[in-house]
């Protein structure tokens, strides 16, 4: 869509030429009009334009002074020049300013037409599919370290993928790991840095270790490095083909299990890190090969074993081979997807929060005695989600009618974890109806307060630009929106109410046609006569007199 603004000292032109361009359906155009040069770039001020129609000669601000303002505003800006003079002097200085064209007004609806079907061509040229399609291929090449880094992130926290969907973003972002096959997973500290090191120092030394990590794994592995939290450093590798090297427990006499690889070859490199960057690291190695999905399982599991340590803490190379202590690490894990439980709430996503908590209240076995540690932190992480976004949309008093809240502040409330998860579930569903009300409310409010600022300034600026700054919007997002809630374009209603009024104007007073005119923001009475009759059939008088009769 792009934005016309038409600009002309006599408003019988500037008329006529907003019935032309509102009337080409072939072309995408938001039209504005103005009737000279300041309210003119009164208008460019507050809305993007994409062509200025404009005529030259008009008083205090004339077309080309008017050209170079909203030229200063939007570089993008298409001009065209309209002139009742055939004067060499002006149409070169036109020219001269970047303007795209000129037309006298003697050429006529026609010409005029051209122009604009020019300016519009012109634009989609320069803002091609493919051109946009290039430009982002390029900054995406650009950012292809920051996206591979938050989408591996992702996929650790837990967010839904299957194999196809890893797939192909593995393509598009370059990974050079196998979507289908499991992965090892390894992850780093650096215990302490070296006397003297700034913070700007770190991630030096940790972008060193990662080139160690490597000059020693690169040969026979594909590997992705990520920074996770807590100055974390994160591995991810598959043994490439025809080294040796199998993510089996047992692949035969000829292959060496990656467990036993990895944990030998990162031995060397923590001595090669303490001996070169005087760096003392920890590392703890993933023992089995791990399935994409439960990838977020094992680096939990991973993470708790540097939380727990072995020996002295420090310079640790452990794996997690020997068997967890205490309760469930899988059901440990659960407590990381609450982040991405509060994502979907928050984006009012409903479908994949609902997946999301359906698989993590399932995975926890709870019966009669259900309160242990896990349970306890998932029920108050969860409780907490929930009071945080009831708190910022202020729903507490709204929600407390149709649920016991007793139930949210503490787990003795219930008696089983069933009963919990059942909880939940339906103060979810609480919510997500409050969003989808609460939206269309908004929605609505939004439609009705356009049509009260029509219904109260039908003489005056009636411009898309002004009605969107009424409701905060944009206003190509305006458009849209009542589009979608009403069915028909905001310029079809504000021509309706506006004959609507210029009808009981002209029955119910005495005002003259000009006058009525004016009222209902023409100004020319010319161009009202010709939209009134285009709409009924008479002309204002005709009208008038008929009503007479009656």
């Amino acid at each position: 869509m792009y934005r016309l603004l038409i600009v002309d000292d006599e408003p019988i032109i500037v008329e006529g030429l907003f019935d032309l361009f509102q009337h080409r359906p072939d072309l995408p155009l938001e039209v504005y009009r103005a009737y000279d040069g300041k309210m003119a770039l009164d208008i460019s001020r507050r809305t993007r334009i994409d062509i200025l129609l404009t005529d030259i000669q008009m008083p205090e601000l004339n077309g080309i002074e008017l050209q170079r303002e909203v030229m200063r505003l939007w570089p993008r800006c298409k001009c065209i020049f309209l002139t009742g003079y055939n004067d060499f002097d002006y149409i070169q200085s036109s020219i001269r300013g970047g303007a795209l064209d000129y037309v006298l007004k003697t050429e006529g609806d026609p010409a005029i037409g051209e122009a604009v079907d020019k300016a519009v061509r012109r634009i989609a040229e320069e803002v091609t599919y493919d051109k946009l399609i290039a430009n982002a291929r390029n900054r995406m090449t650009e950012a292809l370290p920051t996206l591979r880094k938050e989408y591996m992130l992702e996929l650790l926290k837990g967010e839904e993928s299957n194999t196809e969907m890893r797939s192909v973003r593995f393509a598009e972002l370059g990974i050079a790991l196998n979507a289908e096959q499991p992965v090892m997973l390894a992850l780093g500290r650096a215990d302490g840095w070296p006397e003297g090191a700034s913070p700007a120092d770190k991630p030096l030394y940790t972008y060193s270790v990662n080139n160690i990590f490597e000059e020693f794994f690169a040969e026979r592995v594909h590997l992705v490095h990520l920074s996770g939290e807590q100055n974390r450093m994160i591995w991810l590798m598959q043994p490439k083909e025809g080294q040796g090297i199998s993510v089996a427990s047992a692949a035969g006499p000829d292959a060496e299990p990656m467990h036993r690889f990895m944990l030998g070859t990162i031995e060397s490199i923590q001595t090669a890190c303490k001996q070169y960057l005087k760096l003392a690291c920890s590392f703890v190695v993933g023992s089995e090969p791990c399935e994409w999905e439960r990838l977020p399982e094992k680096y939990e599991r991973l993470n708790w074993l540097f939380v727990k340590g072995l020996g002295i803490g420090t310079e640790m190379l452990l794996s997690d081979q020997r068997p967890a202590e205490g309760s469930s690490r899988g059901e440990r894990n659960d407590t990381r997807k609450i982040q991405l439980l509060d994502q979907y709430l928050e984006q009012k996503n409903q479908d994949k929060f609902s997946r999301l908590y359906e698989e993590m209240m399932h995975s926890v076995c709870g019966g009669q005695s259900f309160r242990d540690g896990t349970t306890l932190e998932l029920f108050y992480s969860l409780a907490a989600v929930f009071i945080a976004h009831m708190n910022r949309r202020d729903l507490f008093a709204d929600i407390s009618g149709k649920i016991n809240m007793n139930k949210l502040f503490s787990i003795k409330e219930h008696e089983t974890w069933s009963e919990v998860t059942d909880f939940f579930r339906r103060l979810a569903h609480l919510l997500f109806e409050n969003m989808a009300s609460e939206r269309e409310q908004e929605t609505n409010g939004v439609v009705r307060r356009v049509h009260d600022y029509v219904a109260a300034n039908l003489g005056g600026d009636l411009s898309l630009g002004q009605l969107a700054e009424v409701v905060y919007l944009t206003p190509f997002y305006l458009s849209r929106l009542y589009k979608q809630q009403t069915g028909r374009n905001i310029t079809d209603m504000i021509a309706e109410a506006r004959l609507v009024q210029a009808k009981r104007l002209l029955g119910e007073t005495q005002l003259k046609i000009h006058e009525v005119s004016v009222r209902v923001g023409y100004e020319s009475a010319p161009y009202f006569t010709r939209f009134f009759k285009k709409a009924t059939g008479l002309t204002p008088q005709e009208f008038r007199d008929k009503g007479k009769r009656i």
